[in-house]
């Protein structure tokens, strides 16, 4: 349905035109009346209309002035004037206004005044048809386009090989200029695509669509350059030149502009790979793949940044070496609520992963290891309920490309988690019940007797036990166990203590007592266990 706002600063007639023009029938929507030009061109800022029908002589700004405004915001409005004035000059005016039709009021007819509306009606929607037309035509096109380009750029990367000749005339053909003495790639990839889909509330293919727009308009005023689609995330530019080291020092300013411009009006982050020129098609292909389908090597690099493209290397140090000492640290500050501790600890990881550059799988791996324990024993211990479940968070994991976002993400995992326990404890527990779990996972190793817990909380054993169990649902003695096997598993999963020297250390004067705890707890022996893990 098509707008429209009448303008006069006699009252009576914005009522009677309000009231008499069966606007409904002519599926036009009237949105506003206003007294003078200053007021409907203030209120019409943000939603221009389709149509005015406006006086001339008004206070503030007249009609003129404001239609003037008016249709520099919308070169498409189209407007009556209706008038007390017959003179020329505001009749000559209003023509080099382009207006549609010039009524005097003291001869004005409801009935004409609807065939003017009528008649704009028409032209309008027929306008609008036209454009939607032209826009979808010039959209599908476009896909057309973009769909030709991504099947040259997938037969030169996965078909056999070709001359260069006959690959120029193929490109030819499909509307791409690939003609010149060499080549130079460039892989264009959204930093955080996933993020960017949530926050942003775009489709992958909207989002690449969008980058490859701003990279259109730089790139190709600067340079001779193809550029494909080649996933939902990631874009291959082709620059085509003759001389390749003057090409390189150019295209690395442009890139950057790029990824500034990139940035600035979209709020996307992308990074750019440049790979070394070529001469032919096969040359190409061996450089591209590489690029595409090694991503790897983007693992340690920084984001939004312009990149040479290197194969990496990584270090073939066992990283579970210190697996264990990292799964103790975090624990304790969990069970704790040491925050801080943590993060300055999630730092050192850091710190340690990129300094040996482990392989971007073994990192994902490990953290994946050790994340899914910690929720499982946080679960079980500390009646933490987590928010991702175990398939969610290994498809997290997985997806994430560099170490940046790896250690940024892991960092407000916890967070979330100390959040939530932080409510939990808040809501659901007595502070004397967080103080003894507290103690008891600080000091598991150690033996702890209801009495001693009571003595150190300054309270009456018996009150004390029914309190604990009341809160948690468990005896005292039955969550001390609990948590010294739940330490006993971690011990047989990751070290090479024998079972009698777990039971040691875990405070237990009889083996043969925590050889039968285990099992009932857990459901086979130490033993068993260790085997079976």
């Amino acid at each position: 349905m098509l707008t429209a706002i009448l303008v006069d600063d006699d009252y009576p007639v914005l009522r009677y035109l309000s009231q008499t023009v069966t606007w409904d029938a002519l599926d036009i929507e009237l949105i506003g009346c206003y007294s003078n030009g200053l007021e409907a061109w203030e209120a019409t800022q943000v939603s221009p209309p389709d149509i005015v029908i406006t006086d001339i002589g008004m206070p503030k700004m007249n009609g003129l002035e404001m239609l003037e405004k008016l249709r520099s915001a919308n070169p498409n409005l189209r407007a009556v004037v209706l008038s007390c004035h017959n003179e020329f000059h505001f009749a000559q005016q209003a023509l080099k206004l382009q207006v549609n039709d010039y009524i005097l009021k003291e001869s004005m007819d409801v009935g004409h005044l609807q065939q003017v509306l009528h008649k704009i009606s028409v032209d309008l929607n027929l306008e609008k048809k036209i454009s939607a037309e032209m826009l979808l035509y010039k959209r599908k096109e476009s896909l057309n386009k973009s769909a030709l380009k991504e099947k040259f750029l997938k037969d030169t990367l996965y078909q056999t090989s070709c001359k260069k000749e006959l690959w120029i005339e193929q490109a030819r053909i499909h509307g791409i200029t690939v003609d010149a003495l060499y080549y130079i790639p460039m892989v264009v990839s959204v930093d955080r695509l996933s993020d960017v889909t949530l926050s942003r509330k775009m489709n992958d293919y909207t989002i690449v669509f969008a980058v490859e727009n701003i990279l259109q308009e730089i790139l190709t005023s600067n340079h001779r350059c193809e550029i494909f689609q080649h996933s939902n995330k990631e874009l291959v530019v082709l620059f085509c030149c003759d001389e390749p080291d003057k090409e390189q020092q150019l295209l690395k300013y442009s890139a950057k502009q790029s990824i500034s411009a990139i940035q600035q009006y979209l709020k996307i982050s992308v990074s750019c790979f440049v790979g070394r020129e070529t001469r032919n098609p096969e040359d190409l292909r061996k450089i591209l793949l590489p690029m595409l389908k090694e991503p790897g090597h983007r693992f340690y690099l920084k984001e939004s940044t312009v990149h040479r493209f290197e194969k990496a290397t990584f270090a073939e140090v066992d990283m579970y070496t210190e697996y264990s000492r990292y799964y103790s640290a975090i624990n304790d500050m969990l069970a704790l609520n040491q925050p801080e501790e943590l993060q300055a600890t999630l730092s050192s990881w850091d710190e340690w992963v990129r300094t040996e550059r482990f392989r971007p799988s073994d990192v994902k791996e490990w953290t994946l290891q050790l994340l899914m324990e910690l929720q499982m024993k946080t679960k079980l211990t500390l009646q933490y309920q987590p928010d991702i479940s175990e398939e969610k968070l290994y498809d997290v994991v997985n997806s994430i490309e560099r170490i940046d976002h790896l250690q940024q993400w892991i960092s407000q995992y916890f967070k979330q988690i100390f959040r939530k326990m932080s409510l939990v404890a808040v809501h659901s527990k007595r502070a004397e019940i967080i103080k003894a779990q507290q103690y008891v996972i600080q000091h598991v190793t150690e033996k702890i007797t209801l009495e001693e817990m009571a003595s150190y909380l300054n309270l009456n054993s018996s009150y004390f036990s029914r309190l604990f169990k009341r809160e948690t649902n468990y005896n005292f003695i039955e969550y001390v166990n609990m948590m010294k096997l739940q330490k006993a598993k971690e011990l047989l999963q990751q070290s090479n203590k024998t079972v009698e020297d777990i039971s040691d250390y875990l405070g237990y004067a009889n083996k043969s007592y925590f050889i039968k705890l285990f099992k009932r707890e857990i459901g086979m022996r130490p033993s068993e266990y260790s085997a079976w893990n």
